[in-house]
């Protein structure tokens, strides 16, 4: 005659690691938010095309939001920061993030590199947007 122990229970490992997973992806999405919040803060507003060209990829081989200024007004500064935040957020809730493996902010506007450094260009020495965010972020 055979001899066994049964552990009941284990069902609840399941469910820990479906906790712990949806904690950790909050806390990303969290940091990522954060992020774009720091990015439109830290960034230019003319007419707003750089602002608003920010997105978060997954696939960085792909083409981001690309908004030109040229022929353009000055912009409402709030205004088109809440536009750039809001973009990126609605790039965030189309992420799923149990699959994605990274995820990139990038700015894909024709001034980016431009409004970086600020190489050619008369108005500034540069912005460094995407150094402060490095240096922020990691």
């Amino acid at each position: 005659m055979s001899k066994q122990i049964t552990v009941k229970g284990l069902e609840v490992l399941d469910k820990v690691k479906t906790r712990l997973k949806q904690e950790a992806e909050s806390s990303l999405k969290g940091r990522l938010i954060d992020m774009a919040e720091t990015a439109v803060q830290l960034s230019p507003v003319d007419t707003g095309a750089y602002v608003t060209s920010f997105s978060f990829k997954t696939n960085t081989s792909s083409r981001g939001r690309r908004k030109i200024s040229k022929g353009k007004p000055k912009a409402n500064v709030e205004a088109k920061r809440r536009e750039g935040f809001d973009n990126l957020v609605s790039d965030l809730n189309t992420i799923d993030f149990s699959t994605t493996k990274s995820v990139t902010l990038r700015n894909d506007s024709a001034y980016a590199r431009v409004v970086e450094t600020g190489e050619g260009w008369p108005k500034t020495g540069g912005y460094f947007v995407f150094t402060q965010l490095r240096n922020l972020y990691g």
